[in-house]
């Protein structure tokens, strides 16, 4: 059976976050909860209860934010 998901609530949630991959960005507003597997997905949830997987492979990752958070 797989281990359930470790989660860090933000303290101050990512106003948005946005993943710059080859020829596109995938962009995740108000960002409260992030989970980064040892695979290198992460798994967030939003403060609307939306729950998001982004693979593996993007060169950078843009944060809105007041502070690092964790």
């Amino acid at each position: 059976m797989s281990q359930k998901p470790e989660f860090t609530k933000l303290d101050a949630p990512e106003r948005k976050r946005a993943y710059h991959f080859p020829g596109r960005i995938v962009t995740i507003e108000n960002v409260v909860a992030v989970c980064v597997r040892p695979s290198g997905t992460h798994r967030l949830e939003t403060a609307d209860g939306r729950k998001w997987i982004v693979n593996p492979g993007w060169l950078a990752i843009e944060l809105d934010m007041d502070a690092w958070t964790f």
